[in-house]
């Protein structure tokens, strides 16, 4: 009868049967499988927990087997292996067998634990998203883990939203390198971004200045497409798959003491815990850091952050994922979240410390921005005064060492980076893999005691180049998305009348330049660059994470993007916001002009008009004629025809070029357009697309009416 020891990551099963009829060879291996349904030998304690390993047994002089030595394997635990072994002849032989397979057992857990009476204990201050990616990949890795947090609010979805956070392909290979399930369950929660067109555009047109492409690199090398999460869902998740036994609520790390064999932490109430090795995830106000290394201040990036989130569907959701809207001294960044919502970020250079008056946040905003493109006012607009939070960006200067003694750091704690790379959370997910993983090279070296400050130091020279280098670019980035100009004599003050001139300013041109040839390998980089360091993950493609096939045409053909948007087209009186019924604020009647499945024209005139081929609105103005002018849908594009009308009709592009339109020839118009019929101000009307009610949720306007 074969013999086979199983290791789950709570008990070490033994399955023997049959009796022992002859000797061991020395090639004979000791292989782990699954844990079966039922064991009649017990099980031991402290066994490993996660990856399948393999450990040979030799014959000593003596004749007794000994563990020679145990090596990490590629293979999941899941991964089961058999091996054949010599048949029992006697109940006598088939008890000593199962006693030698227990001491087979303490041999493992001790040379995993690295100490010859228990398992490596590892203590974690601070349960936000690195904390629990350590503590998951630790505990997988049969290494006795705490987590004490100060604030568990946002796991249990009490306190104010803090919104989602993007998960970018490098964060979600390495989750998938921790945990195949957990990774898999967070990516079924969150929404795709990288499968969509995601870039820079100009704040004040829309107009698109650079495009980012983060699904090739991704699909390339076999990892997951970029995704936005809920912080709360991501990180319930994690403390799920971790465990409630090992977090602790409320307790505050306060100090530590770092001896030769321990390190001690002390709690705020009073409490105090031994451990192996301490890592500081507390955050960028880290506490354990203050005590590693001093006292010292993170640095105030010049700029306020204002953030929501709106119930709004853009017209383009389909094809855009995420935007940066540039400015000069400010910037606006918006995403797709799921669930008809969008998460948005208007970023304002001013200096720290600032308060708005009780319900002023908003009025604050569009005041700033209000006189920007329907992507940033329809975010605005659609999001309430209290859901608008408001904190200062800080980040920290890069260091070259977070790591002492028995104690290290992980994400914000050491090396807090500003937001605008995305990347804060994904290093900290990083981090945290990789100090597991060197964990448990270490605990692999045999029967003496682990290197705890070796451990770390390895750790720290293994992260330190790579988070140097995301940090300096989420800087870069802030600088160019805040310093952008559109045109010459921009933020010049008495001069800034040249920009009416609409010279492109030559720094937008070069940076344009730049970019378009460096941001390919940058995220290609960034978003692949660790994929080396991920032991144990076999790349693979996902169904779900196919993209439209028009992609790569989207990114060269801004054309082929707008007649890919899936939108209603609205004539919006001049000066006004888009309401949510068929009238403005003031009063003013909003003209639907092309529907969802137009096959009809809409004709605008001071008449209404008798043909039963089109649809008609009455426009009545001065100036305006019986029949004025006519829009007409074609191939997802919009055009408009001056049916001669007598005072003519003018276009005026994002660009602010203002034109006539030729008597009875179609011309093209956009999103942010402004048509005008004839001269007088009240048949002036701004281009604007909305979803259809069925998938925004909102109530439309009635349509033009029908001859």
């Amino acid at each position: 009868m074969a013999a086979r020891v199983a290791l789950s990551s709570s008990r070490l099963q033994c399955l023997v049967g049959g009796g022992h009829s002859g000797k061991l060879s020395d090639s004979e291996s000791l292989k782990l499988a699954r844990p079966a349904s039922s064991c009649r030998c017990g099980h031991v304690e402290n066994s490993l927990r996660s990856d399948a390993f393999v450990g040979q047994r030799l014959r000593s002089k003596d004749g007794a087997l000994k563990l020679k030595k145990v090596v990490s394997s590629t293979v999941r635990a899941e991964a089961v292996q058999e091996v054949s072994t010599a048949n029992f002849s006697t109940a006598a032989d088939s008890q000593a067998s199962l006693e030698s397979s227990f001491k087979y057992s303490d041999q493992i857990s001790k040379l995993v634990s690295g100490n010859p009476t228990r398992p490596l204990r590892l203590i974690i201050a601070g349960g936000g998203i690195g904390g629990l990616v350590l503590a998951l990949a630790a505990k997988k890795k049969g290494i006795d883990v705490k987590v004490f947090e100060r604030d568990l609010s946002a796991i249990k979805g009490e306190g104010q939203y803090r919104g989602p956070i993007q998960l970018q392909s490098n964060a979600l290979a390495a989750l998938e390198a921790v945990d195949v399930d957990v990774a898999e369950e967070i990516m079924a929660n969150g929404c795709v971004t990288g499968d969509r067109i995601n870039g820079l555009v100009d704040g004040l047109t829309g107009a698109w200045y650079c495009k980012f492409d983060t699904f090739t690199p991704a699909v390339e090398r076999g990892l997951p497409v970029t995704r936005v999460i809920s912080r709360m869902t991501l990180q319930q998740i994690l403390a799920r798959a971790v465990g409630e036994e090992i977090i602790e609520n409320s307790c505050n790390v306060v100090d530590f003491e770092d001896g030769d064999d321990k390190v001690t932490v002390v709690l705020e109430d009073g409490r105090r815990v031994e451990g192996d090795l301490l890592v500081g995830a507390d955050g960028i106000r880290s506490k354990v850091r203050t005590k590693l290394l001093g006292p010292s201040e993170a640095t105030f990036s010049q700029y306020t952050c204002y953030t929501g989130i709106a119930d709004f569907v853009p017209a383009d959701i389909e094809t855009v994922g995420y935007r940066v809207f540039l400015g000069n001294k400010k910037y606006f960044v918006s995403s797709d979240v799921g669930h008809g919502k969008m998460q948005w970020y208007a970023f304002h250079n001013e200096p720290a410390g600032g308060v708005d008056p009780p319900g002023g946040r908003k009025d604050r905003l569009m005041d700033l921005f209000g006189h920007w493109c329907d992507g940033v006012v329809d975010l605005l607009l659609a999001t309430p005064e209290e859901q608008i939070l408001r904190r200062d960006i800080y980040d920290r200067v890069p260091i070259m060492t977070w790591s002492n003694g028995r104690v290290t750091l992980l994400g914000d704690s050491a090396h807090a980076m500003q937001p605008n790379m995305g990347q804060g959370g994904c290093m900290a997910i990083e981090d945290s893999y990789q100090l597991a993983l060197d964990l448990e090279k270490a605990m692999e070296g045999g029967d003496k005691s682990v290197d705890i400050p070796d451990i770390l130091r390895r750790y720290e020279s293994q992260r330190r180049m790579r988070v140097a280098a995301v940090h300096g670019m989420a800087g870069m980035a802030a600088i160019m998305a805040s310093t952008y100009k559109a045109y010459l004599g921009e933020g010049l003050g008495p001069l800034s009348v040249i920009q009416k001139l609409r010279i492109p300013h030559p720094g937008r041109v070069a940076g344009q330049f730049f970019i378009t040839i460096g941001m390919p390998v940058m995220l290609s980089w960034v978003l692949g660059g660790n994929t080396f360091a991920l032991e144990g993950r076999a790349p693979r493609c996902r169904l779900e994470d196919k993209a439209d096939d028009n992609l790569r045409k989207w990114f060269s053909d801004d054309d082929a993007l707008e007649r890919a948007t899936t939108a209603e087209w609205y004539l919006l009186p001049a000066g006004e916001r888009m309401p949510v019924g068929d009238t403005t604020a003031s009063g003013k009647k909003i003209i639907r002009i092309v529907g969802i499945d137009s096959t009809k024209s809409t004709v605008l005139g001071c008449e209404e008009c008798k043909d039963s081929d089109v649809y008609a609105a009455v426009v009545a103005a001065p100036g305006v004629s019986e029949r004025h002018a006519r829009f007409d849908f074609t191939d997802g594009a919009v055009f408009i025809t001056d049916l001669q009308s007598k005072s003519g009709t003018w276009i005026t592009n994002i660009d602010g070029a203002r034109f006539q339109a030729p008597p009875s020839i179609p011309v093209r118009i956009h999103q942010g357009d402004t048509i005008e019929l004839g001269t007088s101000k009240e048949a002036a009307f701004r281009v604007k697309l909305r979803k259809p009610v069925q998938e925004s949720g909102q109530a439309a306007p009635s349509e033009a009416v029908a001859a």
